[in-house]
């Protein structure tokens, strides 16, 4: 699934915008207090799942 599909699926299951979903994830990211895109994290994240659970 690319970022984009991610979005709209998110959006969909919570009824509202790809946009609005978006803006939600660099919200989260900011408030965490990292400085890098939605789409590096997550990566980084679903990097950490497969070497921690799947390998």
């Amino acid at each position: 699934m690319n970022y984009k599909m991610m979005l709209q699926t998110v959006a969909k299951e919570y009824n509202t915008t790809p946009e609005e979903v978006e803006e939600g994830i660099k919200e989260a990211i900011k408030a965490a207090g990292l400085d890098m895109s939605p789409q590096l994290f997550i990566a980084l994240c679903v990097a950490k799942v497969r070497k921690d659970y799947i390998s």
